[in-house]
């Protein structure tokens, strides 16, 4: 108990209790005391096991052929489950990226308070730029090197926000922090892009509820930018007596927050009440013009959305707790720079018993003032905010979106519900597959000021947009399709040499070609035509781009003398940043996926000229690319001019297979033989898949053992191994060497979208589920998957791994959809975005039928032909076709395991459903 001067509700019109109950921590807590709160020691030491104590044995270790994997293992990667709620210790090292795409990193934290705030265009390596000394035989371990694998970080509060809750029933009063210093009984349910916290304690008469998020639209990318982040509580009367509620949130004027104290500027705070809201704007006022252009200088703004009469604003409250309430109306305040000025708002609701009430507040930022690295060759200036061109200032964010609020809600719940509620996927899966999404809303990535998309590979680590990188990362390409395609035509195709044909593969920083990423580009590509409505959309002003950045590959295939043969020999710059030489099974399997998107595109463009040479090497690649198979797995035919070259040789590299991946990611089919894809995917889980990286680990010198991704008790896919000898000892002398002991996630996502589409569910399940182990919230944050630096961002190549569950191909100029599920086939239901529209796919199965299902959630789609999986030894004998229950035309044709179903090209608008019901021949 503790005494309190404003212990009433001033707006109830009485009121004298006799008991204050308030938050049970002392003031003036530290900012990183999160962890002693959750029972950890600080300094980075994790839940699940100890940071340091591995040994460095050294000792043989063999990766085992059996994995180990238990049959209940096994069973528990199918089953839906529940949503996963982290609770306790499991909230300790929760950052959910909460803001809008491109505008910053804000992470939520697992006690539902905002932290970290990179919002103020410090460029620096990872989330928290930090170097550890001498860690188990490295020298230096830095973000880039996984440091804050090793030390997740615990929240960091840079400056003064949150939120508050006062409780009045009877006479008694309770005051709480809506965070970890208020309560211990807290969960947090996290479905990316938005989170739900509940803050229980049995001695309180309400409930409050969080939903966090920041708009967040499929193919809707302004609608997904805001620099902006809503925090919606509900608050809920639990008790049999009325309850009054008053609930605060305040926020510290931040500007030149990462700058020392300056006379020139003079911090401003005012509150405004326009339209039903009400706003605290944290300005400044400055005559300074260099001030103006510091990176930190912008605004900052706090609205409590639909405000209501029963409101408090406070524009410089004083700081004597960590529980502010404002108190005293006022509606301006300044300060001087270096001095603390938080401004607060609240709202008063009374509550009967059992009813509950909403009470919603949006915190915006404006700080424009962002520099990337560029140089001379640069198309455009790497500067600026594009949301800078939309809004003038913070309070006018947060203005734009609660004139739209409604529409951003329904829209971005309806996102969630359609992905994770409605849907039949395990929740786990679900979870995994689109976290990384949140890569987007944080610094690896960014709109600029000129409206060009430009992104690092991790956060402040190997910018340029790194096609060797970038081209992994598939929710890109499906979510905001428009970013994709503002890339080829705003950054690689005018970086282009028109000459080679050859893409410097850093948007202009590389000064360098890079062969894998020259084979992204035009994959890419192809996707970019399929998710458009017509040719006209993106292959008639890209066509010639493509085909020259299609023939730098050629011309290496030909650099030998003579005609091209679908395999390449010369210099092959590639992802782990060597030169390798010879016949490299992943650049060809690349090469001969980009000759057969590259044939589709040619017939779409009546390029017949085209389409016959491409299909012409495609068909001598298929064949030649067999020898470099060895029984078991692809292998590199080394170039003996290069012998110093550092490459995989005789290795199993996880990569080998590649270009297959991707070309069922883009529904070309089959690309080369089949026996022989599908025994070295058997061949890499036999050999690279490695129970206890801590083990493997230690039996390699620290020097050759990379960069700690995976620690003891953790699982992963190693990248390369030589179970049948030839690994060169020369070869460790170069720095990449120690690529080959690591394991990535992103590279193992790209392995387990391959081992779902041929149907190795065992492999490919288990794979997103020891990457999903890795990151779990006992260990470490789940939104932040680490390669070269924090969120990085290949590891959206894990949304490659649901398209695969779901089977999922599609043609918009064509008006196609492909959908034949992996997981669970009797009774499935996903998500799915297009062109125009995105919605829910879902197929059920009898043992005489089954029915499939396409309902538009948002927006439309152009269909007229689905083609559809059927059970191995049906066939489909009769069809019926509806839209809205209502009957249209159809035929269809049996295509091996598959129907393809056929009808008048239909508009399908929001709330639509088609429906078809095959009957299998008895």
């Amino acid at each position: 108990m503790s005494d309190s001067n404003n212990c009433c509700d001033p707006n109830s019109g009485c009121c004298s209790p006799k008991e204050v109950i308030t938050t049970p921590i002392e003031s003036g807590i530290l900012r990183r005391d999160f962890l002693k709160a959750m029972g950890l020691a600080t300094g980075g030491v994790l839940i699940g096991f100890p940071a340091f104590g591995m040994s460095n044995s050294q000792s043989e270790y063999t990766i085992p052929v059996d994995k180990g994997l238990s049959a209940e293992w096994y069973k528990s990667l199918y089953e839906r489950g529940k949503p996963e709620v982290y609770t306790g210790a499991t909230l300790a090292y929760i950052g959910m990226p909460i803001g809008g795409i491109c505008t910053g990193t804000v992470y939520l934290g697992g006690d539902g308070k905002l932290w970290l705030w990179d919002i103020f265009n410090e460029t620096k390596e990872g989330i928290v730029d930090k170097t550890y000394k001498d860690w188990q035989g490295k020298k230096e371990i830095k973000p880039r090197d996984g440091a804050n694998f090793i030390f997740p970080v615990a929240p960091e509060y840079p400056f003064e926000q949150g939120f508050g809750i006062r409780v009045i029933q009877k006479d008694t009063v309770w005051n709480r922090n809506l965070d970890f210093k208020g309560f211990q009984d807290i969960s947090f349910k996290g479905q990316y892009p938005m989170a739900e916290i509940n803050y229980r304690n049995a001695q309180l008469p309400v409930t409050i509820d969080l939903q966090s998020f920041s708009p967040f639209v499929p193919l809707d990318v302004e609608a997904s930018s805001y620099p902006a982040t809503i925090m919606r509580f509900t608050v809920t009367n639990t008790s049999n007596q009325k309850a009054t509620v008053e609930l605060s949130g305040w926020l510290e004027n931040a500007v030149l927050n990462n700058s020392e104290n300056n006379q020139d500027l003079k911090l401003v705070n005012t509150i405004e009440k326009k339209s039903g809201n009400t706003i605290l704007s944290c300005t400044s006022v400055t005559n300074s013009e260099e001030v103006k252009k510091q990176s930190d200088f912008g605004t900052m703004a706090l609205m409590l959305y639909n405000s209501g009469k029963k409101n408090k604003a406070e524009a410089g409250i004083k700081i004597n707790s960590t529980l502010l309430f404002p108190e005293n109306e006022q509606t301006t305040a300044e300060a001087n720079h270096g001095e603390q000025l938080v401004g607060a708002l609240s709202k008063t609701v009374k509550l009967k018993p059992g009813e509950s009430k909403d009470i919603t507040y949006i915190i915006s930022w404006y700080f424009p003032n962002l520099v990337l690295p560029q140089n001379k060759n640069s198309k455009g200036e790497n500067k600026g905010r594009y949301y800078s061109k939309r809004f003038k200032n913070a309070a006018a964010v947060a203005t734009a979106i609660a004139k739209n609020f409604d529409d951003l809600y329904t829209k971005t719940i309806a996102w969630k519900n359609c992905f994770y509620d409605d849907a039949t996927l395990p929740h786990w899966f679900l979870n995994r597959t689109f976290a990384n999404t949140s890569i987007l809303a944080t610094e690896t990535s960014f709109l600029l000021e000129d409206g060009r998309f430009w992104g690092w590979e991790g956060i402040g680590c190997c910018g340029g947009t790194c096609t060797h990188v970038w081209h992994y990362a598939q929710a890109l390409g499906r979510i905001f399709p428009e970013l994709e395609k503002n890339l080829r035509e705003r950054t690689d195709f005018a970086v282009i040499d028109n000459a080679s044909g050859g893409i410097d593969f850093r948007g202009s920083l590389a000064n360098k070609y890079a062969a894998d990423g020259q084979a992204g580009v035009v994959l890419r590509s192809y996707r970019d035509y399929l998710i458009s409505e017509n040719n006209a959309a993106f292959l008639d002003k890209n066509w010639a781009n493509i085909k020259r950045t299609l023939q730098y590959l050629v011309d290496l295939d030909a650099e030998e003398g003579g005609e091209a043969n679908g395999t390449i020999f010369g210099e092959q710059h590639n992802t782990l940043d060597a030169e390798w030489y010879g016949n490299v099974p992943v650049i060809t399997s690349l090469y001969l996926a980009a000759l057969a998107s590259s044939v589709e595109m040619a017939k779409a463009m009546q390029d017949t000229k085209a389409e016959k040479e491409y299909s012409r090497i495609l068909e001598a690649g298929k064949l030649n690319i067999e020898k470099l198979f060895n029984g078991e797995f692809f292998i590199q035919n080394e170039d003996p001019k290069h012998k110093k070259a550092i490459g995989i040789g005789s290795g199993c590299y996880i990569d080998q297979v590649f270009g297959q991946s991707w070309a069922f990611q883009l529904g070309l089919g089959r690309l080369y033989n089949k026996e022989m894809i599908q025994t070295s995917l058997e061949s890499l889980w036999k050999y690279n898949f490695v129970p206890d990286m801590g083990l493997l680990r230690d039996s390699i010198s620290p020097k050759n053992n990379g960069r700690p991704y995976a620690l003891s008790g953790d699982a992963g896919l190693v990248m390369c191994t030589w179970p049948k000898g030839g690994k060169r000892d020369d070869w460790e002398k170069h720095w990449q060497f120690g690529y080959f002991n690591e394991v990535m996630t992103g590279f193992e996502h790209q392995l387990a979208s391959h081992y779902i589409w041929e149907d190795k569910l065992d492999y490919g399940l288990s794979l997103v589920k020891a990457v999903h182990e890795r990151y779990g919230a006992n260990k470490r944050n789940p939104y932040n998957e680490i390669e070269c630096s924090d969120h990085y961002s290949r590891a959206m190549a894990s949304y490659g791994a649901f398209i695969a569950a779901c089977g999922f191909t599609y043609n918009g100029p064509k008006g196609q959809l492909g959908f034949a599920p992996k997981v669970n086939p009797e009774n499935f239901k996903a998500a799915f975005t297009a062109t125009e529209g995105w919605g829910s796919l879902q197929q059920t199965r009898t043992a005489t039928s089954q029915t499939n299902s396409l309902k538009m959630v948002y927006g439309k789609l152009r269909l007229q032909e689905m083609e559809l999986a059927v059970p191995k030894g049906k066939t489909a004998n009769k069809l019926e076709v509806t839209v809205n229950s209502k009957p249209i035309a159809g035929s269809f044709k049996n295509v091996d395991d598959k129907t393809v179903v056929v009808f008048e090209r239909q508009e399908v608008k929001q709330k639509d459903v088609i429906s078809i019901v095959i009957k299998y021949l008895s």
